[in-house]
């Protein structure tokens, strides 16, 4: 027994895998009508399926549901502790301290300034000279932020544990909860980098921090999907010869199809501002 979905999409991908066949043996002709010199003249042969119809019975057999277990909640868990510790230190660099710069004063090449978390000595007096350093070139303030993407994660899990223990996954969807991360995820942020003093806070703005969660929010909604995808659908049992003869009308079902060729082509879409470009299929 298949689902109904399953057997009309084998039948389309065997359509296509014979479309595949037929293009195939026709760029093989055509290496051929290349070299012989009686054929080269004549158009190389090609056939489309432009559209077919199909009608065939099949037998309802009932329907199938897949329920969110206990078992695939602990894989959401285990997703969430080993992915994102290092999609959160990255996106914290990358949207942060990578990008921030600061003026620090320098006496024989030693930092002096305490805008980056290093200690000034009163002892000193301050050089006219200075240079920009960037937040990336402090191991200390880069040592804490590591530090507390370790904290925010058992932040992570501990919450996502009670949220899950509370709520109902069974009859959740997949925003549903992606949006219950997202929230989570930004209050665990706002808790740890709560203590940091300004200079060295990630995330000044709200902006900056919800941009982030939700980056980081898409980036494991495709990690939650295989969970939360539901395979539905109606289960039936494909046959040929003498169906009505052994069903119920209530069984029997007449599926017909009609299937349209189309082509599929790559658009190139180049951004002229950043240079940037994007691939996308169209159909033709």
């Amino acid at each position: 027994m298949i689902t109904f979905g399953e057997f009309a999409g084998v039948l389309i991908t065997d359509f296509l895998q014979a479309r595949k066949i037929a293009d195939t043996y026709s760029a093989a002709l055509s290496e051929e009508y290349h070299v012989n010199p009686i054929l080269s003249g004549m158009p190389v042969p090609h056939y489309t399926i432009d559209e077919a119809e199909i009608d065939v019975p099949v037998k309802v057999m009932g329907i199938k549901k897949t329920e969110i277990t206990q078992e695939m909640v602990k894989k959401i868990l285990v997703k969430i502790e080993r992915n994102l510790p290092t999609l959160l230190y990255r996106n914290i660099k990358n949207s942060y301290y990578e990008k921030q710069e600061h003026n620090v004063w320098l006496k024989n090449g030693a930092v002096e300034a305490d805008q980056v978390g290093v200690s000034l000595d009163p002892g000193l007096e301050q050089d006219e000279q200075a240079r920009v350093i960037r937040l990336s070139e402090e191991p200390q303030l880069k040592a804490c932020y590591k530090s507390s993407v370790a904290s925010i994660c058992t932040l992570m899990n501990t919450y996502m544990n009670t949220y899950i223990e509370e709520n109902n996954i069974g009859e959740m969807k997949l925003l549903d909860f992606t949006d219950a991360f997202v929230s989570t995820l930004k209050s665990s942020c706002k808790q740890e980098f709560g203590s940091y003093p300004d200079t060295q806070t990630p995330f000044i703005d709200k902006s900056s921090l919800k941009k982030m969660c939700q980056i980081i929010g898409n980036t494991m909604f495709f990690e939650f999907k295989e969970i939360f995808d539901q395979k539905d659908g109606i289960l039936i049992l494909p046959e040929t010869g003498k169906m009505e003869s052994s069903c119920t009308p209530e069984q029997l079902m007449r599926v017909k199809l009609k299937i349209r060729e189309q082509d599929v082509s790559f658009v190139v879409d180049k951004d002229e501002n950043s240079g940037e470009t994007k691939r996308f299929l169209t159909l033709g």
